[in-house]
């Protein structure tokens, strides 16, 4: 990695790999943002601001709807900031500097995790749901407090997206139609209720594989876009809306790492897991029908 930075191999193939600003776009997954990463995270945003409009969920949006070939002001592609798991450090933190950017994020949200928000709770599940590796005494360290409801209905008025990111942060696999439910059309309605509106966004959770066909049919119901932990480029003359591709890039990188991430070379190791998903998935083409069952 230092190596390639050095020899510049990450601004030479941002440069000549860039995505299409009229059709392409890259999303960013991070996770915990705490206080003391902030300075990092403004860092890491001013860098990315000189290469890339930060963007919203609607402009990502819109490369569906975009006729071919039309002419756009802002020749920098699409950056779309999304965040998992609802902590309360992405309110806090990462919410106001992705503002002072003139961009609006995607939080994905666990309702369970938030609705342990003003109980004793909340520790537990994170440590069960979300790191069972945790050991003794780390939550010191640890990010683990997670955005409660009237928190998270605050984002939504302030323009950003919520999105679900299962009820109970469960890996969607050999599930059974009532447990598929639970975790995506009962985790719709409770966001639904907390925001006023349906959320069109849904990330699952661990794996890039940590999903099947059920589950992800499931999905396409309830949210109009679907996004893999697997990283590559959006590109909306290929990728349906429904499989979308997610760059983990968080705020605790060090310039060297997220200048390489950035760049799109660790993509080429996800090519095989792309055609995979697509495969297992198989997407079909144009923004799918999504339920209306969410709305509050």
């Amino acid at each position: 990695m230092q190596a390639a930075v050095a020899g510049h191999a990450d601004e030479l193939f941002l440069q000549f790999h860039k995505p299409d600003p009229r059709s392409q776009a890259l999303v960013v997954a991070m996770h915990e943002t705490p206080a003391n990463l902030e300075s990092s995270l403004r860092a890491q945003l001013d860098w990315a601001s000189k290469h890339f409009r930060i963007g919203t969920l609607d402009d990502l949006a819109e490369l569906w709807t975009r006729r071919n070939g039309e002419a756009i002001a802002d020749r920098r592609p699409l950056l779309l900031f999304t965040f998992d798991d609802g902590r309360e450090s992405n309110y806090t933190i990462a919410a106001p500097v992705l503002e002072s950017f003139g961009g609006r994020g995607v939080f994905f949200i666990v309702p369970g995790f938030a609705e342990d928000a003003l109980t004793d709770h909340s520790l537990s599940f994170y440590r069960s749901r979300f790191n069972p590796d945790c050991g003794p005494n780390r939550e010191v360290c640890e990010d683990w407090r997670p955005m409660n409801p009237a928190q998270i209905a605050d984002l939504a008025n302030r323009g950003h997206s919520i999105g679900n990111h299962t009820s109970t942060h469960r890996r969607l696999q050999n599930l059974s139609p009532a447990e598929l439910e639970f975790e995506i059309g009962d985790s719709a309605r409770r966001l639904a209720s907390w925001i006023g509106k349906a959320a069109d966004a849904f990330a699952w959770t661990f794996s890039w594989d940590a999903i099947d066909k059920d589950a992800w049919e499931v999905v396409r119901r309830y949210h109009r876009f679907c996004f893999a932990p697997c990283a590559g480029v959006v590109d909306a003359s290929s990728d349906d809306p429904s499989l979308l591709w997610r760059r983990e890039i968080e705020a605790r990188y060090s310039p060297p790492e997220y200048r390489l991430c950035y760049s799109g070379l660790m993509d080429l190791w996800w090519a095989g897991r792309r055609k995979q998903l697509r495969r297992m998935l198989k997407p079909t083409s144009g923004i799918p029908e999504w339920s209306s069952r969410t709305k509050a």
